[in-house]
């Protein structure tokens, strides 16, 4: 009997597909182009405004993203065993299991995993990742890739890339979660 594979999955950009995510590219560059600063840092919200501001951003991750039922058929079936990974803050923690069990989802996955510290995106994950210890994970944010590809980890970390930065040279990209799953369980490229 083969080994299950153990993944983790990033949620906006991943499993829930989120059309704002196409902003990030201008803002990396106005934030190194333009402000210097050169380093990877994220915004945390702290005022009840902030945290508003930034529930209504995180609404555009609308639907699942293309790939959302072949994650349901490979946990189903045994193959893989995945785990949600979120940088999302615990405000944000309803919002996410609504879309989960909307979507029929939240089964999916052995365990949840949000950033209930509020710590720096690619730091949480990289810690997370480092206990875990995943065989795969999967993620969209380039800043947080390169981290991890740089930080050592043992789990190999795929990226999601869009359209703005498709062009970027990396060992394990896809467009979209389901070509990954397909890398990743079946062996496809």
């Amino acid at each position: 009997m083969k080994k299950k594979i153990i993944v983790g999955l990033d949620f906006d950009g991943v499993v829930a597909y989120n059309p704002a995510r196409l902003a990030r590219l201008p803002i990396a560059l106005i934030k190194r182009h333009i402000l210097g600063e050169n380093k990877i840092s994220f915004f945390v919200p702290k005022t009840p405004l902030q945290k508003s501001l930034w529930a209504l951003a995180h609404e555009s991750s609308l639907f699942p993203a293309r790939g959302a039922a072949l994650l349901r058929k490979l946990t189903q079936e045994g193959r893989i065993e995945a785990h949600l990974v979120t940088s999302r803050y615990p405000f944000l923690e309803s919002n996410l299991y609504l879309f989960l069990r909307r979507w029929n989802l939240l089964d999916c996955f052995s365990s949840i995993t949000l950033n209930t510290k509020e710590e720096q995106a690619h730091k949480y994950k990289e810690r997370v990742l480092r206990a875990k210890k995943f065989d795969y994970f999967v993620e969209d944010n380039w800043d947080i890739v390169s981290h991890l590809h740089g930080s050592r980890i043992k789990t190999e970390v795929h990226w999601i890339y869009n359209i703005l930065d498709r062009n970027r040279a990396y060992p394990w990209k896809h467009p979209y979660l389901e070509h990954a799953l397909e890398t990743i369980a079946l062996g496809r490229k």
